[in-house]
């Protein structure tokens, strides 16, 4: 049995006549016939009674009837649902950052994002670095933020904004007017840290020793967020990705101070399946992405792209 031949009963059915029905269809009336007889001898049954003029529903073509409409609505739907999908009409994405993109990059990429494309479902989770690129291996995320290049043949890794660590002091310390100071300076002073072992707490950490410079770790924390507080209620110095801390420096809760040894990167990597098939809302997304000048301030409440 073939989609043809059930549409060929519909509007056999529908019409109630062969000719009507070779007519609407784009086929002879022989083809119609055919395709008919076709589908009855599928069947083992017989679907018009062909004695009456235009032919009339047996039981089977009765019984027939309602379930052959159901299988043309189902494909209708699949084509208006995959076409909802292509135009962005419907839709999820899943997307998985660590926590300095999750809390000072990527709600501002979202925003832009449900901007562009309202229809979509949206679903962020936040989540360590080194558990992202299993997620997006496994299906549970479409896109990935990590500091680290995954390095699995299977994950498409891409650098979409270079950060750098910085030192930030609260306004009322006394390097806050400082514009040269070098990590030596820095051997008398308390740090506040993040305590997850990750590879740029381990460079920080080599950086002073190769300096011969003292890092009093004093107070070690669950969250960028807590540790901005505690340095700006004078408890310590610390040394984080600058877009962390940016928008406390605008507002004047903390000051960046340059040093002259601390030249550290921080790359923020996207990370995707290596597949062609990847959904239109991920593709948007992967879009919007490359089309976004990092260096730049991105969009707030209130603003749109333009």
């Amino acid at each position: 049995m073939d989609l043809g031949q059930l549409e060929t009963f519909l509007v056999v059915a529908q019409e109630k006549s062969f000719s009507r029905a070779a007519e609407r269809l784009f086929r002879t009336q022989p083809a119609v016939s055919l395709a008919l007889k076709k589908l009855e001898e599928e069947l083992g049954e017989t679907l018009l009674d062909r004695t009456t003029k235009g032919g009339v529903l047996t039981d089977a073509g009765t019984t027939l009837l309602p379930l052959a409409q159901r299988m043309f609505d189902l494909r209708q739907e699949i084509f208006d649902t995959f076409g909802a999908l292509k135009g962005l009409q419907q839709g999820r994405l899943n997307v998985g950052a660590n926590e300095s993109v999750s809390e000072f990059l990527l709600p501002r990429i979202l925003l832009a994002y449900q901007q562009a494309c309202p229809a979509i479902k949206i679903q962020a989770y936040r989540q360590t670095s080194e558990r992202i690129p299993a997620e997006v291996l496994d299906r549970r995320l479409d896109v990935g933020f990590v500091s680290y290049d995954a390095l699995h043949p299977e994950l498409v890794s891409q650098v979409i904004h270079r950060d750098r660590m910085v030192l930030v002091v609260p306004p009322g310390h006394r390097f806050a007017r400082r514009k040269n100071l070098r990590i030596a300076d820095l051997a008398e002073d308390r740090f506040v840290a993040h305590n997850a072992p990750t590879p740029t707490r381990t460079a920080i950490i080599e950086l002073f020793a190769r300096c011969e410079t003292p890092l009093r770790l004093t107070m070690e924390l669950a969250s960028i967020a807590t540790i901005l507080e505690f340095v700006a209620l004078g408890a310590g110095l610390a040394i984080l990705p600058r877009m962390t801390v940016a928008a406390a420096v605008r507002e004047g809760r903390l000051v960046e101070v340059p040093v002259h040894e601390l030249q550290l990167e921080k790359l923020i990597r996207i990370v995707t399946r290596r597949e062609a098939a990847q959904s239109p809302a991920t593709r948007a997304f992967l879009g919007l992405i490359r089309s976004i000048d990092f260096s730049q301030p991105l969009p707030g409440p209130g603003r749109k792209r333009p």
